[in-house]
């Protein structure tokens, strides 16, 4: 038995980030079209974009985004320094900000208590898109990626807001906030797992299969996740592609269930479910 466990397919703001793209293209913006960093964490997707004429460029080299004269920059789902946005706009380029509504708020909340007063401390991965762009709000916001980095903290301030990375497991931030609470339980935890993320990791939590197949780039973090918790549970696998899957003999597997990250076109999975159930 082949089953898919639900959800599947695009979260919403990498369906609303892949929009904006598509739409820029179909409005034929002023070329060439540059995107800072990749929109989404799934090379597939992206491959096609550069078959198209998309120009990717790394969100680290600053000074080649700085450099860009003429042209459309679209700016990943993940977010991005706000300076650069901010002077591709005053230099006339044409922008447009794909920015995951969910991220977007993650900044301006912490900007709103940064105003006030408050300490900051952001749970994340290091070297994450994500986490990266938030930290370019503040040089002061405090990074915790493990229990290790909160015994490390002093901090002198009844004002502390924290608050995360949208792509982490649910199981890890709870033992990383049960932490923080011990030490600074006056602090005000503002727990911003994207839905989509949640529904499939607890998805997967609740199943019961022999075997559990990830679908999803292998740089995408909530993949990664997706796969570190189902092999917590029981067997699995994850695959970038139907060419993975051909590599695996599954024959000892009377239950197999298909879950995908929240980057993962549902073509893909569709691919692969109609595969195995032949």
């Amino acid at each position: 038995m082949v089953k898919l466990i639900e959800p599947q397919s695009y979260c919403m703001g990498v369906k609303r980030a892949i929009k904006l793209l598509n739409n820029a293209l179909k409005a034929d913006l002023e070329k060439p079209y540059y995107l800072v960093g990749k929109l989404i964490h799934n090379d597939l997707v992206m491959e096609e974009y550069l078959n198209q004429g998309v120009i990717i460029i790394d969100e680290h080299h600053k000074a080649d985004i700085k450099n860009i004269s003429k042209g459309t920059l679209i700016f990943q789902a993940h977010g991005t320094d706000e300076s650069l946005i901010s002077d591709a706009k005053a230099r006339g380029l044409t922008v447009v900000d794909a920015t995951c509504p969910v991220v977007s708020l993650i900044h301006n909340k912490i900007k709103e208590y940064l105003k006030q007063g408050y300490e900051i401390i952001y749970v994340g991965k290091n070297n994450h898109s994500e986490s990266e762009a938030v930290l370019t709000i503040d040089k002061n916001i405090h990074f915790v990626a493990t229990i290790d980095d909160i015994n490390k903290l002093n901090i002198n301030n009844d004002k502390i807001y924290i608050t995360n990375q949208t792509t982490l497991s649910t199981l890890d931030l709870k033992n990383i906030y049960d932490c923080i609470k011990n030490k600074y339980p006056y602090a005000i935890i503002d727990n911003k797992i994207c839905l989509a993320t949640t529904k499939r990791q607890v998805a997967v939590l609740n199943s019961d299969y022999d075997l559990v197949i990830v679908v999803g780039d292998i740089h995408s973090s909530n993949t990664k996740r997706l796969y570190e918790l189902a092999l917590s549970k029981t067997n699995s696998i994850l695959i970038s592609n139907l060419a993975d899957i051909m590599k695996y003999d599954l024959t000892k597997y009377q239950n197999i269930g298909i879950t995908s990250g929240a980057s993962t076109p549902m073509s893909l999975v569709m691919n692969i479910y109609n595969y195995l159930i032949k």
